[in-house]
């Protein structure tokens, strides 16, 4: 027989199971364009993988690989932005300052002043 408190547990898991969902793919959606010039780039690193940041007007963007998306080439992009040069780049993601998150650069062109 199932009783109340196992249904309360199993709800619990379905809701926690959901919210995780949510969360791990915030970061292919959302996808927006933008026109920025570099102002700063720099590399945050940790034990298992960094995380390249870029400074573009009053945003800070991040550069990581997306599994989900094929996109390994964060090295290759972080390296082809230069400071002082202005581009149109392709985001996916939401800042979200609570969570330390950023919006990630997956394509970017350079355009003229």
């Amino acid at each position: 027989m199932i009783n109340k408190s196992n249904i309360a547990y199993v709800i619990m898991i379905v809701i926690v199971i959901l919210i995780c969902t949510f969360l791990a793919t915030l970061e292919y959606q959302n996808e927006e364009t933008h026109i920025c010039k570099v102002e700063d780039k720099w590399v945050k690193r940790s034990d298992d993988s960094d995380i390249y940041l870029v400074q573009c007007d009053d945003e800070v963007y991040k550069i990581t690989d997306l599994l989900f998306k094929g996109k390994f080439d964060s090295s290759n992009i972080y390296a082809g932005l230069k400071v002082g040069k202005k581009y149109e780049i392709t985001t996916t993601g939401y800042r979200l300052g609570l969570f330390s998150m950023y919006k990630n650069i997956n394509e970017y062109k350079e355009i003229g002043d």
